[in-house]
Order: structure tokens, then C-alpha cells, then sequence
């Protein structure tokens, strides 16, 4: 009987440990995928800011806001600046609707965009 207690407490410890390597290796993933990357949502901010003053430079200039951002290149700005994230999804958005001009981009994939509406001269953020 001892022999089978000591071979159950051993499974038990085996598993246990088992459990909470698990239990760190989630919780590493998590963090690694779900991390704030402040530094990329730092200069996606400022290239926003950057592309907010070469608008409203165009309006100055052409009476009206662009109607794309491609627009402002080469006479306002050298390139067009990176969003946080890459990609046709994710990179800066500029929609152009009733009336509206907002500027966009993804801050955390799949959610979080933060936005400026040029007639309001005002942030949000959907998410």
C-alpha cells in the first residue's frame, strides 16, 4: 500500500508542476501578445500629428482639406509616415463622408483605433 501512495504523491507532484508550468507559459503568451507597445503607439501618434498639420497646411493653401493622403506628398510631405502597424488594414486610414475627414489608424490589433475628426478638431477612439 505504501508503495502505491508513494506512486500516486509522485503523480501528483508531476502533475502539479506540470500545471504550473502551463499556468506560466500562458501567461508569458498572453503578455507577449497583448503588450502595449508604447514606443510604436508613441510615433504613430506623432506621425499623426505630422500628417494633421500637413491637412490642415493643404486647407490653408487649397481652401479645403485633401481628399487622400497621398495628396500631401511631395508638396507638404516628403512620404507619407508609418502607422503602428503595417499592412492596408492597419496602416493610417482617411475617410472622407458627409462632410467628414477622419484619420485613423489600428493601435491594437484586433481593436483600438484611435481617431481625429478635422471638423470638430477633436480625438476619439473606437474599440
Amino acid at each position: 500500500m505504501a508503495r502505491y501512495l508513494g506512486r500516486t504523491l509522485r503523480q501528483f507532484r508531476d502533475s502539479a508542476s506540470r500545471l504550473v508550468q502551463n499556468a506560466a507559459a500562458l501567461a508569458v503568451t498572453v503578455f507577449v501578445v497583448l503588450r502595449p507597445d508604447r514606443a510604436g503607439s508613441e510615433r504613430a501618434q506623432r506621425n499623426a500629428e505630422r500628417l494633421i498639420t500637413a491637412c490642415r497646411a493643404f486647407q490653408a493653401r487649397h481652401g479645403q482639406l485633401p481628399q487622400t493622403l497621398a495628396e500631401l506628398v511631395p508638396e507638404f510631405l516628403p512620404e507619407l509616415p508609418p502607422a503602428k502597424h503595417g499592412g492596408p488594414h492597419f496602416g493610417f486610414t482617411y475617410d472622407v463622408s458627409n462632410g467628414r475627414h477622419v484619420l485613423g489608424w489600428t493601435d491594437r490589433i484586433p481593436f483600438g483605433r484611435p481617431f481625429y475628426v478635422f471638423e470638430e478638431d477633436r480625438w476619439g477612439y473606437l474599440d
